[in-house]
């Protein structure tokens, strides 16, 4: 028997008896693995008590609960055909959102990546051997079949790391989430924008027109020797000033169109998408408010940047886990033909090590993660903070910007009635035209200005939506995105019920 052949047939006469105990050693892994020795914090609050309502909200906006708000896309209140189509094309052809798309896709593929590191890796193996003893050829040996190597993971280390980089993934699908509501704001905005500009153009062409008709007047009255060169001069004026406005406007209406060529994903084209007769009246009813306690399950900023921090408590987790002992298995089963010894061979050997001397490595990167977790506890705080901020001051510029719409609209009518009386002076030849010039630039000042504020209190609603967080469409439901990744049990929003009672 050739030495070759002595070392393999004692080896494969180990290893299978190694193998016999491989069931009792796998039983053992399997009864010690998922055994934690650190608890996650699977639905964080903010590190503020929240209030029992939004302070500029009245009582009756403060008691629909979350489940009973308006469940359509939050655009279709404008009543708008047409800014519901652009929105939907946007969100089907931005660039942005292909862009989030892509992230989420890596996001999601390193998931998947560190979730199958808790898994047995089985692979193929081949080996072929040959020796020469002072030029004399020995019998040969091969091998061929499978191997396996396993990390059990007695303490969670890969469990707690995969399910860290499941968090991400859904931190990522709640950026996506974000994405589509700022560009679905962004759109509404755009287009509002442009019938603003267009309900202007109107406007300065209709006072362009009655100026027109003035000057005419003033030059027939001045050929009959009735009003004098000067009132004619100052008409003029007035004709060439309008003029000038219109173009300013066309410019506007022409930036806003290709805005929404490209927030659509499309080439700017020069046609218009938003008709010249659309109006800038809505529906005065507010939204539900709920309390905002709910802002955390419906915002998907809040939503990521909780999911976020609990990625951050399971990496301290996983860290933890690093400097506790690690068990390994490794084994294969090949077939093996060597010159004592043909047929299949079972190997199988276990390891276990305890880190001993890092010189403080593993404890700085506990540290760390920690450290991580109260950087992301305070970004949610502030997140949190500054979104029941823009709720509350959407709410108050709200009604404040309803007011001051009123109280224009009401200086417009005195002013329609100053420019009236003094046409009728003018007329009797009691003053003149400076009095009436002077009439008409306050009330069309005012008509323009009003035009700019009722752009404003849409643009104020359109944020008010925003700071709510839509709502999207239903199908974007957290709880369907948490088990889209296996995350049921961690519920990002179990307590939301415990923090509205203590906010009472």
């Amino acid at each position: 028997m050739n030495p070759s052949g002595t070392r393999r047939t004692a080896g494969a006469g180990r290893w299978r008896s190694l193998g016999r105990r491989a069931p009792w050693a796998i039983a053992l892994s399997a009864a010690l693995s998922g055994c934690s020795p650190y608890a996650i914090r699977e639905a964080p609050l903010p590190a503020v008590e929240a209030g029992a309502a939004f302070p500029a909200a009245d009582p009756a906006d403060t008691v629909a609960p979350l489940s009973d708000t308006l469940r359509q896309p939050w655009w279709e209140s404008f009543a708008r055909p047409g800014l519901n189509t652009l929105i939907t094309q946007s969100l089907a052809n931005n660039q942005r959102i292909a862009q989030a798309a892509a992230v989420l896709d890596q996001a999601r593929a390193l998931a998947r990546r560190s979730d199958a590191q808790r898994f047995p890796e089985i692979g193929f193996e081949g080996a072929s051997s040959k020796e020469w003893e002072g030029g004399d050829g020995q019998p040969s040996s091969t091998g061929i079949g499978a191997a396996l190597a396993w990390e059990v993971d007695v303490f969670e280390r890969l469990g707690n790391a995969a399910l860290a980089d499941r968090l991400e993934a859904v931190a990522r699908q709640e950026a996506l989430q974000t994405t589509r509501l700022t560009l679905s704001a962004e759109v509404a905005n755009a287009w509002f924008g442009a019938v603003a500009a267009n309900r202007r153009i109107a406007l300065l062409r209709a006072q362009l027109t009655l100026d027109r008709e003035l000057l005419d007047l003033l030059q027939l009255r001045f050929d009959y020797g009735v009003g004098t060169r000067v009132d004619v001069m100052r008409q003029q004026a007035r004709v060439a000033d309008s003029e000038t406005l219109i173009p300013l406007a066309q410019s506007d209406l022409a930036v806003f169109e290709n805005r929404l060529d490209v927030l659509s994903g499309a080439m700017p084209d020069g046609r218009p998408r938003v008709p010249v007769d659309e109006a800038l009246d809505f529906a005065a009813q507010l939204p539900p408010l709920g309390v905002p306690a709910e802002l955390l399950l419906r915002r998907p900023d809040l939503r990521a940047a909780r999911a976020e921090l609990v990625a951050a408590d399971a990496e301290i987790a996983a860290a933890i886990a690093d400097r506790l002992p690690r068990v390994t298995l490794d084994g294969s089963l090949v077939f093996s033909d060597t010159a004592s010894f043909t047929g299949p061979v079972a190997l199988i050997a276990g390891a276990f090590v305890q880190p001993l001397l890092d010189w403080g490595r593993r404890k700085a990167e506990v540290e760390r993660n920690e450290a991580l977790y109260r950087e992301r506890l305070a970004a949610f705080t502030q997140q949190f903070l500054e979104a029941v901020e823009a709720v509350d001051s959407a709410l108050v510029r709200e009604r404040r910007q309803r007011e001051f719409l009123q109280r224009l609209a009401h200086q417009r009518d005195i002013l329609q009635q100053t420019v009236d009386a003094s046409k009728d002076r003018y007329t009797q030849g009691v003053d003149d035209y400076l009095s009436v010039i002077d009439a008409l630039q306050e009330l069309r000042d005012v008509e323009r200005d009003l035009i700019v504020e009722q752009r404003n209190l849409i643009a104020i609603r359109i944020d008010l939506f925003r700071a709510l967080g839509g709502p999207l469409p239903a199908a974007d439901d957290a709880l369907a995105i948490r088990k889209q990744y296996g995350l049921e049990h961690v519920s990002m929003g179990a307590r939301t019920t415990q923090m509205n009672d203590a906010t009472k």
